[in-house]
């Protein structure tokens, strides 16, 4: 098998990454219960509270000493809101309504 170009290999990964944008594995979140992705894209449907002492958001914040932390606090997403990451695991506070977003083939699970 010969070595793909670095064009070849570019255009390999745009087109993983455009499948992934047309058929993404959508899952609609209501409880406060841990999901498990990796989820690449987070929307409220109505304003929600993302727990992030029971999940892997893999959000980092400065930790008050010229360094960075894993988030020790709440994601609060308001209505129509989508963020964007690499989201290992979620769960919602005790309300919210939120689409999470998995490359096709991804097993989610739940907790």
């Amino acid at each position: 098998m010969a070595n793909r170009t670095d064009a070849e290999k570019n255009a390999a990964l745009a087109a993983s990454t455009l499948n992934a944008a047309i058929n993404p594995i959508v899952v609609h979140i209501t409880d406060a219960i841990q999901h498990f992705g990796p989820f690449y894209a987070i929307t409220a449907l109505v304003e929600s509270t993302i727990d992030v002492s029971s999940c892997d958001t893999n959000v980092l914040e400065n930790d008050n000493s010229q360094g960075l932390q894993e988030t020790a606090t709440d994601i609060v997403l308001p209505k129509g809101v989508t963020i964007y990451g690499n989201f290992t695991s979620i769960e919602l506070d005790a309300s919210g309504s939120v689409l999470a977003y998995a490359k096709p083939g991804t097993a989610v699970t739940v907790d």
